[in-house]
């Protein structure tokens, strides 16, 4: 299911760097501009930002009137009919006509009740009795909204607001909800890891929940939970980083940075000093409440364990689970599920730094391989969405063995493209590499035309020292004959893409692809012929009977295979991958960290 955009740009509206320390005058003026939008309340002024910038202006004691009337706006926008479903919610933006987000309560109340707890005292009269308010029908709000566990980043922030609020406003009752929250969320990560995983965007919404929880809850217990649960997902992002492009490697859930996976996660990472920026960086007064003095420890994977593989799991699901393989200079990963239409469930990064274009698969109804065409969607927000196929996947190593699926006539594809335009499948890669089919190097397309590739070819990416070859095993058009693949340049800056086209126009029937995909570096020119050789000679295997598709390739550690009814959704088998390797939570080269940090914090059954 579509999450509404609780974080898209995590903060971009509401989060602001000033240059220098808050309090300067610098931070004056940053102040001051957000003032204009909200003395004279634009229609896409978002409720987030009339707290932040209490929160904001608060901390440095700044124009206090001005506070007031901003909580006005907040007040303005809460949903005070106590027969309504949304009581204690808010409008996500000024022009909504009623709550349509309903985790606007929750990222207000997240920001709200910190002015409350640290800045009260430099609130005017009216600013104390708006806020009061504010949080009181809050609470409301926050009971009715049903979050689940495997919803990461919301039901961390709802359990830091229940045992915040509950805290600081005299309701134990309510405190007591969000250390049991806690509880459950560290019992279901402990059993199926983290469902949100690996994302560049809401990691750094979760360890802004985490690490408030970790500074201010007044149960000790209650702090090193937190603590503990900080050291997971900080665990998780060393395990993932990959050093050469400073960001998170393999694949991801719900990423809206289709081309260089950058998200607000990199906030923190330029707090602590992972991502370097020039000038300083100086975090807001919110992210700076924040933040987390990591143990150096916790780092100590993504410096020192190269090569490493990383396996975890993201729920329940015996094909829930991601591996990803990190090298020095590339690093491929893929998962075996993709439970929103804005993630990667497949992807290669190779050294280039920060911008460099990820290597990454999709399948598109919209014309939009570069998740560059946004539209409205729940909640009144933009985003840029692909498809959302059947997916099976393998890995072992460097290798991974993928399948994707789809029919339009299936509710989740009329779901994301309710007016489709085409049916392809895409593996955008990085424009500067250089392209081989065969042993034949091939000369990238102008900008605007495709070059058509032979169909079952080998392609191979070269950058510098390290190789990608990729081989589409199975590629079907809507009627079951094998697609065109082409080598496609649109002029999109620093990216191409190799595409399966399904069908070039409204799709009527289902399009399917599997592709084998091996990597390796350290490769001078003798060595990447003989990769180019060894990979292009190695058995494959594409069986159709009817919905029933099977997929084999010979790896260089054994036989990957897949076979699976790509109608019924059923993963009949699922071979290769490293032995045991489905029963981590989050292990680097086979040792369960996961395990080993939340099995002595969660509760034992009664």
């Amino acid at each position: 299911m579509l999450r509404r955009l609780d974080a898209l740009g995590c903060f971009l509206a509401t989060v602001w760097v000033a240059q220098s320390a808050p309090g300067s005058e610098e931070a004056a003026r940053q102040l001051e501009r957000r003032w204009t939008g909200i003395e004279k309340p634009q229609p896409n002024l978002g409720v987030r930002d009339l707290f932040g910038f209490a929160l904001e202006a608060s901390a440095i004691g700044w124009h206090p009137e001005r506070v007031a009337k901003a909580l006005d706006l907040a007040e303005q926008a809460q949903d005070r009919g106590e027969k309504s479903k949304t009581f204690g919610n808010f409008k996500w933006y000024w022009k909504d006509e009623r709550p349509a987000d309903l985790n606007a309560v929750e990222f207000t109340m997240q920001q709200g009740v910190l002015v409350w707890m640290l800045h009260k005292d430099k609130l005017n009269a009216e600013g104390v009795e708006r806020l009061e308010r504010l949080l009181r029908f809050g609470v409301e709000g926050i009971r009715r909204h049903r979050v689940r566990e495997d919803y990461t980043n919301i039901f961390l922030m709802k359990t830091w607001n229940a045992i915040a609020i509950g805290e600081a406003t005299g309701r134990p009752d309510l405190a007591d909800e969000g250390y049991a929250m806690l509880d459950r969320w560290l019992a279901y990560t402990l059993e199926n890891g983290i469902h949100e995983y690996n994302s560049p965007t809401y990691y750094g919404t979760d360890l802004d929940s985490l690490g408030l929880m970790a500074r201010f809850a007044k149960r000790d217990d209650g702090k090193r939970k937190a603590e503990a649960a900080l050291r997971l997902v900080w665990t998780d992002i060393a395990a993932n980083w990959f050093e050469p492009c400073q960001r998170l490697g393999g694949a991801h859930s719900r990423d809206y940075d289709y081309l260089t996976g950058h998200g607000y996660l990199d906030q923190h990472l330029r707090m602590l000093g992972w991502i370097p920026s020039t000038p300083p960086f100086v975090p807001s007064a919110f992210l700076e409440l924040c933040r987390w003095n990591l143990p150096a420890e916790v780092r100590q994977p993504s410096v020192s364990a190269v090569p490493r593989i990383v396996h975890q799991r993201f729920g329940p699901n015996p094909w829930e689970r991601a591996t990803h393989y990190v090298g020095r200079r590339f690093s491929i990963g893929s998962a075996g599920h993709d439970y929103e239409p804005t993630g990667k469930p497949l992807a290669v990064n190779l050294a280039g730094g920060p911008q460099r274009v990820v290597a990454n698969f999709l399948m598109d109804a919209r014309r939009d391989p570069y998740g560059r065409n946004r539209f409205v969607t729940g909640g009144g927000h933009m985003k840029a969405l692909h498809l959302l196929p059947f997916l099976m996947s393998v890995q072992r190593g460097a290798e991974v063995l993928f399948l994707a699926s789809i029919d339009p006539a299936s509710p989740g594809f009329r779901r994301w493209a309710a007016e489709p335009v085409c049916l392809l499948s895409h593996l955008v890669i990085p424009s500067d590499v250089g392209i081989w089919v065969g042993d034949d190097p091939v000369k990238p397309p102008p900008s605007g035309a495709e070059s058509g590739l032979l169909h079952g070819g080998v392609v191979f990416l070269r950058f510098q020292d390290v190789a990608v070859g990729v081989r589409f095993v199975l590629g079907l058009d809507t009627v079951g004959r094998p697609a065109p693949i082409a080598l496609a340049n649109d002029g999109q800056p620093g990216a191409m893409r190799l595409t399966c086209t399904h069908s070039a126009a409204k799709p009527e029937g289902r399009g399917t692809v599997a592709l084998w995909l091996r990597a390796a570096e350290g490769l001078d020119d003798a060595a990447f012929a003989v990769f180019r050789r060894q990979f292009a000679s190695a058995s494959v295997e594409a069986k159709v009977e009817g919905n029933r598709i099977e997929v084999a390739a010979t790896g260089l550690e054994g036989r990957l295979r897949l076979l699976g009814d790509v109608a019924k959704g059923e993963r009949i088998a699922i071979e290769g991958a490293d032995a045991g390797s489905e029963k981590h939570i989050l292990a680097i080269n086979g040792r369960d960290f996961g395990r080993e940090i939340l099995g002595p914090v969660v509760p034992k059954p009664m």
